[in-house]
């Protein structure tokens, strides 16, 4: 029987993966079993051709070999519950990609790689390293669809705090204080993000700057054209309203923040929890790689009606055919 091009996971009881979670994270070989469980149910097949024609190879005593392998008999590949996966070729133990996932997608403020480093042994570049491919994992592998409805959009500025400058090194011309906007410019990243208020799936992307030209990319990404749009009172979201089936706005330098059923305070209360994992968990986080943090929390505020294992295992799942290398450009 082959099923090339098909799915290689089937579906099987949530409910008794969950409870295996637990020692998962704690021995190999339940974990090994764990993950096989998780991507073939009781239906092992090849992620190669995907023909269900297969075989545990064995060592020379009977037993399983060491690293689990299996071999296809319709293509003759071998491979491993690795293979096709965020986890391919890593030489991280099975039993810590568990804990990984667990931790990453439970704790509600994130989990740092020197926090996996205390708990796993592991050394800070492999934690760190282990960490960002199960982000890659989280993140949507197209996007996500457009959100539709009454959707609330916002941007926020992550880094650096403000230093105060010295009198030998102004900011600008001699004796000028830095604008708030300059401050935001070259210490802080901008990232711009949507909730749909019907749904409660939120959207968030880094970007270059707050530009209009900026921000109207980022809307035709995230937002259907026949969505209500509610953003406060920044002149760039006047044009990039026009384009939707309504707009509203809050003017916050008036102090108004809610208006009727105008406001954003969704989507800031979205900002407030990356802010937290940010500075609260990570402490630092460099330009290059905030994306990965932002999926990281994009993916457990989407998935937050789950209970932990489930969520877990939804983290799972979404790594199967992706991969990131160690050697990939952000």
């Amino acid at each position: 029987m082959n099923n090339k091009g098909s799915k290689t996971k089937v579906g099987q009881d949530k409910s008794e993966l969950v409870a295996k979670l637990p020692m998962a994270c704690a021995d190999e070989r339940s974990a090994i079993e764990f993950f096989e469980k998780q991507r073939w149910g009781d239906t092992p097949c090849c992620p190669e051709c995907g023909d269900t024609d297969v075989y545990q190879m064995k060592d020379r005593d009977g037993n399983r070999q060491k690293n689990c392998r299996w071999r296809c008999r319709g293509c003759g590949k071998q491979y491993t519950w690795r293979t096709g996966t965020v986890m391919e070729d890593s030489r991280i133990p099975a039993h810590n990609w568990a804990y990984g996932f667990w931790r990453a997608a439970t704790s509600k403020k994130g989990v740092s790689a020197l926090e996996i480093k205390r708990h796993t042994g592991l050394s800070y570049k492999s934690a760190l390293f282990l960490m960002h491919r199960i982000r890659f994992a989280m993140a949507p592998t197209d996007g996500g669809p457009k959100l539709t409805g009454t959707v609330e959009a916002d941007e926020t500025f992550v880094g650096g705090k403000p230093r105060k400058r010295t009198p030998q090194k102004p900011f600008g011309k001699p004796g000028q204080e830095p604008s708030n906007a300059q401050t935001m410019k070259d210490r802080k990243t901008p990232v711009f993000g949507v909730v749909s208020r019907e749904t409660g799936e939120v959207r968030a992307r880094v970007l270059p700057d707050v530009k209009a030209h900026n921000l109207k990319a980022a809307c035709d990404e995230l937002i259907d054209k026949s969505a209500k749009l509610m953003t406060d009172e920044a002149m760039a979201y006047r044009t990039i309203g026009k384009a939707y089936a309504g707009h509203e706005t809050v003017t916050h330098g008036r102090g108004e923040y809610v208006r009727g059923d105008v406001t954003t305070n969704t989507i800031e209360g979205f900002w407030s929890l990356l802010k937290r994992g940010v500075y609260g968990t990570f402490h630092n986080v460099s330009r290059a790689h905030l994306q990965r943090y932002v999926d990281e929390l994009e993916f457990r505020y989407n998935h937050r009606k789950l209970e932990d294992g489930q969520r877990t295992l939804a983290a799972i799942a979404g790594g199967e055919g992706k991969r990131l290398m160690y050697c990939d450009p952000i």
